[in-house]
Order: structure tokens, then C-alpha cells, then sequence
């Protein structure tokens, strides 16, 4: 055990050291990148999350939440085996989209409304894109079609919620308890939640440079290329490869590379496929809120992994009769 920790420690520094090294060798190049970066989180990101993470973070220190989860707990209940709290953090995901979910999700944990194990089950369903990225940016500003944009959007939410009926089961007991009441507003309502809100943004915003960074890192290094020349002898063009491996990596620079392929079916699904696995820049975010819940890391990409596996099988059924 104590070996393959060493090897991971030498591992992990040998490849920070590598980052760090192409930084100092190539700091205009990195700065462009991080610049890109910030414009996409400055523009696009802040605009659009920021409201959600302040007004969600209200909702959910008010009584009215319990209200509406004790409504919506039986059919929550029924499919997914959670409390009402949790059809509520559906419908703010799908409205706002990722990580949304995840920070109402850990929000209700540190609050107590929810048990570890629904927070696992939560995540299953409740970790999702929005209509404006999913219709807006990728449909008709990358794929130039708002129908197919449409079909990406209730593929991804239909997929969410097959993904959610998978894991129902997940460390469910019927002992477990249901929590429906809330703490009391104080007076540092208004603060606290502001405070969390611009750490929450903050958080987003590094991660997506970071990731920015890292894409350039594997692009001047000739690393995709290498995959997408091995792709090629199997028939897989090199354009193709390089979208889906960077989609894998961050969705938003996958959908663009795609959205530049030549259009079929298979295409718009793998598209689906992306943004229900949302990119390991997503993972990361969610995860910094969703760690201190106990969310493992292995259960978390599993759960991602087969929520793209089910968008893209709903997505080629779609395009299949629609397209």
C-alpha cells in the first residue's frame, strides 16, 4: 500500500512539475489561455450562475422549502427512494444548471435536511446542464439547428432521470429518516448567503482557467493528436476525436469542435452523451461542494458516466425518428 502511494506521490509531482515547467517555457501562450478563460466565466458563467447560487441559497433558509418538498415527497419518494427537498433540487438544476445542483444538494446536507445516502442518490438525477447552454450555446449557437438543440435538452433531462431510477437503491433503508423541517433565517441571512454565493462563483471561475490551461497543455504537447492519429486507422476522423476527447475533458470546448464536424446522428448523441457527463471541469466543481458531504469520487464519475450513457441511447432514438 505504502509503495503505490509513493508511485502516486512521484506520479502527480512529476506531472505538476511538467505543468509548471510549461508555464515558465511558454508564459504568453498560458496567459492567452487563462485570459480565454476568464472571459468565458466573466461573460457567460458569472451572468448566469450567480443569480441561481444567491436566490437558491435564500429559498433554501426558508420554511416555504419544506413546504413544497413535503408536497413533492411522494412522488420523489416513489421514484427515486429521496425526500421532497430533492424534486426541488431537480427542478433548480434543470432550470440553472451545472453545479447548481450540487451546491443546493450540499446545502441541504450541511443543513441537515437530507442523509448522506440521498445525497448520493440525489446526485444521481439531480446533476444536469440548462436549456439556456444546452438550447442557446450548443443547440443553435454551435449546431445552428434549435430543433436538434430541443432534442439534446429533453434527452439530457429524460437521461437524468433513468439515471436517477438506477441508483434508487443506492444505500436506501426504509428506516431511513425524512427530515422536512428548517432552520430559522437569523439576522446574517442576507450576508452569510451573499458571502457563500461569491465563494461558490469563485471556485467556478478557477476551475474553469485551470481547465482552459490544462486543454492547451494537451493540444501544444501533441497528446490529442496522438489519440486522434490512432482513432484514424479504425475510421474515426481526427476532427471527431478531438471534440469528443476534449468534451471529456470541458463540454463546452467538446461541443464547439463537434458542432464543426460533419452533422449525423451519431454525432448529436455523442453531443447528448457529453453533456450528461458534463467534463471532468464539472466533476471538479461539483465535488469541491459535494466533498464535505461524502460524495466518493469513484461514485460521483460513475454516476456521470452513465448519465451520458443514457442521454446519447435516448438521444439516437430521438434523432432516429426526428431527425
Amino acid at each position: 500500500m505504502k509503495e503505490n502511494i509513493f508511485f502516486r506521490d512521484i506520479v502527480l509531482a512529476s506531472g505538476l512539475g511538467l505543468v509548471m515547467l510549461l508555464l515558465v517555457l511558454k508564459p504568453d501562450e498560458y496567459m492567452q489561455a487563462t485570459l480565454s478563460g476568464l472571459v468565458i466565466w466573466l461573460n457567460n458563467v458569472l451572468p448566469a450562475l450567480f443569480p441561481f447560487f444567491f436566490f437558491s441559497g435564500l429559498l433554501l433558509k426558508l420554511d416555504i422549502f419544506a413546504s413544497f418538498g413535503h408536497k413533492l415527497r411522494p412522488i420523489t419518494h416513489y421514484l427515486f427512494h429521496c425526500s421532497g427537498g430533492a424534486g426541488l433540487v431537480f427542478l433548480i438544476s434543470i432550470v440553472s444548471g451545472y453545479p447548481v445542483g450540487a451546491k443546493v444538494t450540499s446545502e441541504l446536507y450541511k443543513q441537515r435536511l437530507i442523509t448522506q445516502a440521498e445525497v448520493m442518490r440525489i446526485n444521481a438525477f439531480a446533476s444536469t446542464s440548462g436549456p439556456l447552454f444546452i438550447v442557446g450555446a450548443v443547440g443553435v449557437g454551435m449546431l445552428h439547428s434549435h430543433a436538434i438543440g430541443l432534442i439534446l435538452l429533453i434527452s439530457h433531462y429524460v437521461g437524468a432521470i433513468l439515471n436517477g431510477l438506477l441508483y434508487r437503491n443506492y444505500r436506501y433503508s426504509k428506516a431511513d429518516r425524512n427530515i422536512v423541517s428548517v432552520a430559522k433565517a437569523d439576522k446574517l441571512l442576507l450576508s452569510d448567503t451573499m458571502y457563500s454565493s461569491i465563494i461558490s462563483i469563485l471556485l467556478v471561475g478557477g476551475f474553469i482557467v485551470i481547465f482552459f490551461i490544462l486543454i492547451k497543455m494537451l493540444f501544444g504537447l501533441g497528446i490529442l493528436d496522438v489519440f486522434a492519429n490512432i482513432f484514424l486507422h479504425v475510421g474515426i476522423p481526427i476532427d471527431f476525436t478531438q471534440g469528443f476527447l476534449s468534451g471529456v475533458i470541458e463540454v463546452t470546448t467538446g461541443c464547439k469542435f463537434l458542432g464543426e464536424c460533419s452533422l449525423n446522428r451519431f454525432l448529436i448523441a455523442t453531443i447528448a452523451a457529453l453533456i450528461g457527463w458534463g467534463g471532468i471541469s464539472i466533476h471538479a466543481q461539483a465535488l469541491t461542494f459535494l466533498s464535505s458531504c461524502g460524495m466518493s469520487i469513484r461514485l460521483f464519475v460513475l454516476q456521470k458516466f452513465t448519465q451520458g450513457v443514457f442521454s446519447f441511447g435516448v438521444c439516437l432514438v430521438f434523432c432516429c425518428v426526428f431527425v
